[in-house]
C-alpha cells in the first residue's frame, strides 16, 4: 500500500508495458501465418495444394501434368450408369452431350487455396468444368420419359346398344420428374461418382374418378328419357332411349379446380340415326339416258327428278331439344333433286370409204372399199392449249385451194392468218389442211401443247392426195 502510494506512475507504466508486450506476440503469430503460408505456397509451388479433391479425387500434390493425366483418365472412362423403373440406360459423355474442359478444371484446381492467408488445411471438394448441349440431353431425357411414362386413364360413363348407362373405372398413369431427371444427370457429370443412379417413376392420378360420375350417370338417363316425334307424310318417326343413348358422347369440362363428365350430342353420331330416316323417305332420281349415233341423239330411257329431306335441319333440332332436355315435335321438310342425263356416243360406219382420224395416236388412215389404202401421220388440235379437235362423224363440205385460213371470225384467241395449198373443212371451221410451218414434222405427243388451233394439219404430199380422193360429202370420222 505505502509502495502504490509513494509511485504512482511505476503502476502506469506497468499497464502500458502488458499492451506493448501483446502487440508483439500478435506479430510473431502474423510473421508465423505468413511465414507458414509462404512456406507452404513455396513448397507446392507448380503443384496442387494439400486436400485439393476434384470429383472424389484427391489431386494434393501433384503437378499440373499429373493432375491433367488423372483428371483425362476419368473424363474418359465417364459412364452414365442409370435405372429409371427396371430400364437400364449406360451412356458415354459424347451420347450424353457433354464435352469435359480437361484446362478449366486443372485451373480451378490449382488455384483453389492460393488466394488466402492462412496455410491450406481444408478444401471443398471441386468439380469438373464442362459444356453441355442442352437439345442432346433434352432428346434422352425426353426418350426416357416416353419409354417409362404411361399417361392417365379418367374414369368414363358408356351407354350399351340396350340402353344402359355403366361406368368405366379410371386408371392411374406413371411418369418421371423430367427436371429432377436432368439435375440427376448433371450433378453425376459435374462429380462423377461411379455408382448406378436411380428414378423411380411418380404416379399419376386421373382427373375424374368414377366415385364422381354419379351426376353424369343421372344426366344421361334424362337425355335419352326425352320424347322425339318426327313426322312426314304418313310416316311417323320416335326414337327409342337406346337409340338416343347411342348419339351421347362424354366431354370432359373444367369443374373449378377439378374436372367433370358432361353428357351431349353428338352430332357425328345423330347423324346416322338421321341417315336412317332418310333412307325410308328419300326416292333416288331416274337418271335420263340418250345415246347419240353418229350424231343424232336417241332418248333410251327419260329421266325422273328424286326427293330428299333436309336432313340438317333435324340434326339441329334434336341436337338442341336433348341437350335441353325439352320434347320435340318435328315436321321433316324434303327437296327434290333433279335427274341426271347421262349421253352415250355412238358411230356406226356400215360405209366402207371414208376418212379416220385417230387423235391419240396422232394418225389417219384413208378407208376405200373397207380396206386402208393411204396412212399418215397428223397433228391435231392443242388440247392442253385449250385448242382441242372436235370429235364425231363429220364429212368434207367444201373444197379449195391456194387460200388464206383466217382464225379472228372465231374469236380473238384464235390469232393466225396462214396461206395453205389444200383446205377441206368437215365441221365449222375445223378442216384437213396442209402445214408447211411445221417443216415436215408430225405425230408424237407434242401436239398437246404444240398443236393447231383444232385443225388436223397434215403433211404436203397426204393434203394433195385426199383433196385429189375424197370429193365433197367424204365422211370424216374424229375420234381418240
Amino acid at each position: 500500500m505505502l509502495r502504490r502510494r509513494l509511485d504512482p506512475e511505476l503502476h502506469g507504466n506497468a499497464g502500458f508495458t502488458s499492451v506493448t508486450r501483446i502487440a508483439a506476440l500478435g506479430m510473431v503469430v502474423g510473421f508465423f501465418v505468413l511465414g507458414s503460408h509462404l512456406a507452404v505456397q513455396a513448397w507446392f509451388n507448380g503443384r496442387m495444394l494439400p486436400g485439393v479433391v476434384v470429383a472424389g479425387h484427391d489431386l494434393g500434390g501433384l503437378t499440373r501434368e499429373q493432375a491433367r493425366a488423372e483428371i483425362q483418365k476419368d473424363v474418359a472412362g465417364y459412364r452414365l450408369r442409370l435405372d429409371v423403373a427396371g430400364d437400364n440406360y449406360v451412356l458415354t459423355a459424347p451420347e450424353l452431350g457433354v464435352n469435359f474442359d480437361t484446362e478449366a478444371t486443372i485451373a480451378s484446381a490449382y488455384d483453389s487455396g492460393r488466394t488466402g492467408w492462412l496455410p491450406p488445411l481444408h478444401h471443398d471438394p471441386l468439380e469438373l468444368s464442362y459444356r453441355l448441349s442442352r437439345s442432346q440431353l433434352n432428346a434422352f431425357v425426353t426418350s426416357v420419359a416416353a419409354k417409362v411414362g404411361t399417361p392417365p386413364v379418367d374414369a368414363g360413363v358408356v351407354v350399351s346398344p340396350s340402353g344402359a348407362v355403366s361406368t368405366v373405372p379410371e386408371k392411374s398413369g406413371w411418369s418421371i420428374d423430367r427436371i429432377g431427371l436432368e439435375r440427376l444427370v448433371e450433378d453425376d457429370i459435374r462429380s462423377p461418382g461411379g455408382a448406378k443412379l436411380s428414378l423411380k417413376p411418380r404416379e399419376q392420378v386421373a382427373d375424374i374418378q368414377v366415385k364422381a360420375l354419379a351426376p353424369t350417370v343421372t344426366e344421361a338417363k334424362n337425355l335419352m328419357a326425352v320424347p322425339i316425334v318426327l313426322s312426314y307424310a304418313d310416316k311417323t318417326f320416335t326414337p327409342t332411349q337406346a337409340q338416343i343413348g347411342q348419339w351421347l358422347s362424354f366431354q370432359k369440362q373444367p369443374d373449378g379446380l377439378a374436372f367433370k363428365l358432361v353428357a351431349q350430342v353428338d352430332k357425328s353420331k345423330l347423324k346416322g340415326y338421321v341417315q336412317s330416316v332418310a333412307n325410308s323417305i328419300d326416292v333416288a332420281p331416274v337418271t335420263k339416258k340418250v345415246t347419240v349415233e353418229n350424231g343424232v341423239s336417241k332418248v333410251e330411257r327419260e329421266g325422273q327428278d328424286g326427293l330428299a329431306i333436309d336432313q340438317d335441319p333435324i340434326t339441329a333440332a334434336i341436337t338442341e331439344a336433348v341437350d335441353a332436355q325439352k320434347p320435340l315435335t318435328f315436321a321433316v321438310t324434303a327437296h327434290p333433286v333433279p335427274f341426271k342425263t347421262q349421253s352415250t356416243s355412238v358411230v356406226s360406219l356400215d360405209i366402207g370409204t371414208y376418212i379416220e382420224v385417230n387423235l391419240s395416236k396422232q394418225h389417219l388412215w384413208v378407208w376405200q372399199d373397207h380396206n386402208v389404202i393411204y396412212d399418215s401421220p397428223i397433228t391435231s388440235g392443242a388440247t392442253g392449249a385449250g385448242f382441242p379437235t372436235v370429235t364425231g362423224l363429220f364429212a368434207i363440205y367444201y373444197k379449195t385451194t391456194n387460200t388464206h385460213l383466217v382464225g379472228y371470225q372465231y374469236g380473238p384467241k384464235y390469232n393466225y392468218d396462214v396461206a395453205v395449198k389444200y383446205w377441206m373443212p368437215f365441221y365449222q371451221g375445223f378442216g384437213l389442211h396442209d402445214a408447211s410451218w411445221r417443216n415436215g414434222v408430225f405425230g408424237g405427243s407434242d401436239y398437246y401443247y404444240n398443236g393447231s388451233h383444232g385443225c388436223v394439219n397434215l403433211p404436203d404430199a397426204t393434203a394433195a392426195f385426199i383433196y385429189g380422193w375424197a370429193p365433197i360429202g367424204t365422211p370424216v370420222w374424229v375420234h381418240n
